[in-house]
């Protein structure tokens, strides 16, 4: 068994040596203060005097009550115990009812702030770059129409595993956007043709982008009316999605979902419109949460969820190499598998060479058998 594709339920601790976007910029407004865990540790968002974003641990110094519980006061965090105040730096600026104490500090994480998300970097050491340009700003002429936050009770590679997996969602989603659709056939092409498949009804582009990200742009057309082999970029009507998995601690993910289209745009101004969007996103979730939970357990009961490969878990394996080369600490197999973490169509990940594929064997990615 090739141990590259073992999955596992711990957080590597070289997993935090990155940058995450942990809330969306529109959520924090002056005053306001978004709570949250990371790896395992409690922390609190709000913005300082300048109106920055800042990161605080959520623990007072004085007796550990949660700062979140408290409010903003001039760009200051207080605390609802006793009133002591903490800065964007961490540092205490009001203790009152006793003389003040000098020093007096929390812990605090590096932020930044960047394409409409709250970043920052939990990671030991200072931040080697800065936050990823490009990554997660919706395409040109996309409009942003809906951003949701859910609290998911799955380890969260688990759950970017079931987002890069194409293949269960005429299985999985019978209740929702997947109602209806046909099972896919295998998908082959002439060696000399171009890999870009149309996974009726729609084509769907697909990638994963370290370390927590799943964006995928789906083609919107009718059936019938675009020829196989055509890739997403071919339709007239896009739909955008960004998935952010955040390690909120072990078998605990927080997940930033963003939807952006490119068509109908004054939807966004309808009443109630991001209520039925955050209804649909939860209903799609809820159907995936039940399967990839059930993983969960029977992992913990000795399970092996990469026994058996086949040639629709192109990304999924992709992932699971570079997550656990980051984990492993060798730089060369790290570049090696970011190498390949390029954005694939449904086609691609369907393809089957004309000389077929043995199970265990997850064609063009490479020899991953020992």
């Amino acid at each position: 068994r090739n141990k590259q594709l073992q999955s596992d339920l711990d957080l590597p601790e070289q997993l935090q040596d990155f940058w995450y976007p942990v809330a969306f910029s529109s959520q924090l407004k002056d005053g306001a203060m978004v709570t949250m865990e990371l790896f395992g540790k409690p922390w609190v968002l709000f913005r300082d005097a300048q109106g920055l974003p800042s990161c605080v641990k959520d623990a007072c110094a004085h007796r550990a009550c949660p700062l979140s519980l408290g409010s903003v006061v001039d760009g200051c965090i207080q605390c609802p115990y006793h009133g002591w105040q903490y800065d964007g730096s961490g540092n205490c600026t009001k203790m009152p009812s006793t003389a003040f104490c000098k020093g007096i500090t929390v812990s605090t994480l590096p932020v930044s702030e960047s394409e409409g998300f709250v970043w920052v970097w939990p990671g030991r050491s200072v931040p080697e770059h800065n936050v990823p340009q490009h990554v997660t700003r919706p395409p040109d002429g996309f409009t942003v129409h809906a951003e949701l936050i859910l609290e998911v009770p799955v380890e969260h590679g688990l759950l970017l595993e079931n987002l890069l997996d194409l293949a269960h969602a005429p299985f999985t989603h019978t209740s929702t956007f997947a109602k209806g659709w046909p099972v896919p056939d295998v998908v082959k092409f002439n060696a000399a043709r171009m890999l870009g498949g149309n996974w009726e009804p729609y084509p769907i582009d697909m990638a994963f982008e370290p370390p927590c990200m799943v964006l995928s742009t789906i083609g919107l057309a009718q059936p019938g009316k675009i020829e196989r082999g055509a890739r997403a970029a071919s339709c007239k009507n896009h739909l955008h999605q960004l998935h952010v998995c955040l390690p909120a601690g072990p078998g605990r993910t927080r997940l930033l979902y963003r939807m952006s289209m490119d068509f109908l745009q004054w939807t966004k101004a309808v009443p109630g419109i991001q209520a039925f969007w955050a209804h649909i996103a939860k209903q799609v979730m809820g159907e995936d949460l039940v399967l990839v939970a059930g993983q969960q357990d029977r992992m913990l009961r000795g399970a092996d969820v990469w026994a058996n490969p086949v040639a629709y878990d192109k990304l999924g394996v992709r992932y699971r190499r570079w997550r656990n080369s980051v984990a492993a600490g060798s730089s060369a197999e790290r570049a090696q598998a970011e190498a390949e973490l390029r954005p694939m169509s449904a086609g691609e990940l369907f393809h089957v060479p004309d000389d077929g594929c043995q199970l265990g064997e997850v064609c063009d990615v490479g020899d991953l058998q020992p």
